[in-house]
């Protein structure tokens, strides 16, 4: 079954933490895995390495077998998207009868759905929080009955605290890197910046034999995570400092 996303619309109100929608999506519902069908499902270095060390994979072993990795068009970072099922278009994760397989560790794109969240910025300079809601036509979850605020269902979807961290800071690399936009990147920097965002097993061997100006040679036994957190805060503050690009 091949389902296109279309018809895609975001409630034109801002809703906060506070406010409340309608919201629920389980098995029997009529739609129940329509969403996982014919989606650019983009991981962030966070939703990465939850689901490859969920499956027990390498950073290679994972990418053979289920993505591609590209320079973002976008963000002009390297970027992993998992590729659908070429018969059907379906997620590789999915079981078409019980669902997600993956659920534990899922991205969180599906863990936000139907939230759509960014950051404004008001008159005064100040940058606040904002939520919308994504409706796509094939989504019934929009018409049960079960009001939550914004708030419980990020506690509930598992976002908070660590999702929403780390992509908060994989968000600020992406904004740094904008503020360079117009000067490419070397293939050696695009390679470093992977290798500290993904690929973390490989970078704990290059702690361990010859050392890197980010860390200290204990850091190849710290967990997966705060590794990731100190690879990530160097790309931001060290990799792609504005100081850095000027001639």
């Amino acid at each position: 079954m091949h389902i296109p996303h279309y018809n895609i619309v975001l409630d034109p109100k801002d809703l906060t933490l506070n406010d409340a929608f309608n919201f629920k999506c389980y098995k029997g519902i009529v739609c129940f895995n329509k969403c996982c069908y014919d989606v650019k499902l983009i991981l962030t270095p966070y939703d990465f390495l939850r689901l490859r060390t969920h499956l027990g994979m390498t950073t290679e072993e994972f990418v053979e077998k289920y993505a591609e990795v590209y320079i973002g068009e976008v963000t002009q970072l390297p970027t992993v998207s998992v590729n659908m099922l070429p018969i059907d278009y379906a997620c590789p994760f999915l079981d078409k009868e019980e669902g997600c397989k993956v659920y534990p560790a899922r991205p969180s794109s599906c863990r936000f759905y139907p939230l759509v969240r960014y950051f404004a910025v008001l008159e005064n300079g100040e940058r606040v929080e904002v939520f919308k809601i994504w409706r796509e036509t094939h989504c019934k979850g929009h018409y049960e009955n079960r009001p939550i605020t914004v708030q419980n269902y990020l506690e509930e979807q598992g976002l908070i605290p660590n999702y929403i961290y780390f992509n908060d800071l994989w968000g600020e690399i992406v904004s740094q890197r904008q503020k360079i936009k117009d000067i490419p990147l070397t293939g050696d920097l695009l390679e470093e910046i992977f290798l500290l965002a993904y690929d973390l097993d490989t970078l704990k061997e290059v702690i361990k034999e010859d050392g890197h100006p980010a860390f200290t040679k204990g850091d190849a036994e710290l967990p997966a995570e705060k590794l990731l957190e100190k690879g990530l805060i160097y790309i931001r503050d060290e990799l792609l400092k504005e100081e850095n690009f000027r001639f």
